[in-house]
């Protein structure tokens, strides 16, 4: 199972951080004070910037009832920050970035405490309003939103190459050693982008620049193919999941050129072992139609998704270690997800069976993650 060091804090005196006596493999809480290691999930919620609801951190135990929310505040007697938008745990650390705050949180895992904030206003370094994280060989990656693909050496903990990469970088991913990044121009409303981009990670340099769908936004990876999820116009150009570059293209007559075939209309996606599990739920007025499926790349086929569903999803997450798939949603305010309410996290076994239900903070959760050595 992934693991995570975390302190039971003073919230934690309710019993939250409770042991199960059926696991041999999680140790025994001899001071519910003192840092304990757990298994379980980080859960960063972005809150309500505009209507002035803070984000925050939240922690997950799979053998506890209830979440423990806002560990950052009751470590550090201070906000996050406003719009909480990415994170990851990695090494000793965590890392997160605000998008609106325009700085990276560096904290202890153990405690929660801060290590270390870095203002990206005050920065050398191009790159402002991260987006979204990953970790590679000791170095984190993140896309910022103005254009940028930069590089935090967990070491020196500084930022030490930033490179552009177009308007509007969105979730990246790694593949084959190299990331790759959807440059989706989301802020060119109605002209979105149609490209992303390949980098090599040591020398920070842009090795190929390819054509994908409309609003690229989440690269995704399952049974070693590379996917793309393009958010589409939101209206007559659907939210799909297409084949990247790679493989799977056909030669398009009228345009005399190859072109990826979509495999599904897909909102949300994330890759559970050598699937893609997939949530379409078209922004319409009235009621309309919400799939949950699993695409198989290997058979290209698609098959129900049989899991309890969730009022609105708004992410999905799969610790690959424990075996549990997460689903975070909003709640329902009429016919409409609410962005001021507590949203919740769904966890789900191996099996794809409901086991617990844990509220969060509002606007529900920026990016759910777990550890990585």
């Amino acid at each position: 199972m992934k693991k995570f060091l975390y302190i039971a804090l003073a919230v934690a005196a309710t019993g939250l951080a409770s042991c199960s006596d059926d696991d041999p493999k999680r140790p025994v809480n001899d001071n519910p004070l003192a840092p304990i290691e757990g298994y379980g999930a980080y859960v960063l919620n972005q809150g309500n910037y505009y209507n002035g609801i803070e984000g925050g951190l939240s922690v997950i135990d799979y053998d506890s009832p209830t979440a423990m929310k806002n560990v950052f505040v009751a470590a550090n007697k201070r906000s996050l920050g406003d719009t909480p938008q990415c994170g990851v745990a990695y090494g000793s650390k965590i890392y997160i970035g605000t998008s609106v705050s325009n700085t990276i949180e560096v904290i202890d895992r153990a405690t929660c405490k801060a290590v270390k904030q870095i203002k990206l206003a005050e920065s050398s370094m191009p790159g402002r309003s991260p987006y979204c994280m990953i970790t590679h060989k000791g170095k984190v990656f993140i896309s910022m939103y103005d254009g940028y693909l930069a590089r935090l050496d967990t070491l020196t903990l500084e930022i030490d190459k930033s490179i552009p990469v177009g308007p509007n970088p969105d979730q990246i991913a790694l593949y084959r050693g190299k990331i790759y990044v959807p440059v989706s121009d989301g802020m060119n409303w109605p002209n979105y982008g149609t490209t992303a981009c390949v980098v090599d990670p040591q020398s920070m340099t842009v090795e190929r620049t390819f054509t994908v769908g409309l609003n690229p936004t989440q690269f995704v990876e399952a049974d070693d193919r590379l996917f793309v999820l393009c958010k589409g116009n939101y209206s007559t150009d659907p939210t799909t999941l297409v084949p990247s570059w790679l493989y799977e293209v056909k030669w398009d007559e009228q345009k005399n050129d190859y072109k990826t075939v979509p495999v599904c209309t897909a909102s949300i996606v994330c890759e559970i072992d050598d699937r893609i599990a997939v949530i379409n739920q078209p922004w319409t007025e009235g009621d309309p139609i919400i799939e949950y499926k699993l695409y198989d790349p290997e058979s290209g086929k698609t098959t129900e998704w049989n899991i309890q569903h969730v009022d609105y999803a708004n992410a999905i997450f799969y610790d690959d270690e424990a075996d549990r798939v997460l689903i975070a949603s909003y709640v329902m305010n009429g016919k409409y997800p609410s962005y001021d309410l507590p949203g919740y996290v769904n966890v789900y076994d191996d099996r794809f069976r409901f086991q617990t239900k844990y509220e969060i903070g509002a606007a529900g959760p920026a990016c759910i993650f777990t550890h990585t050595k």
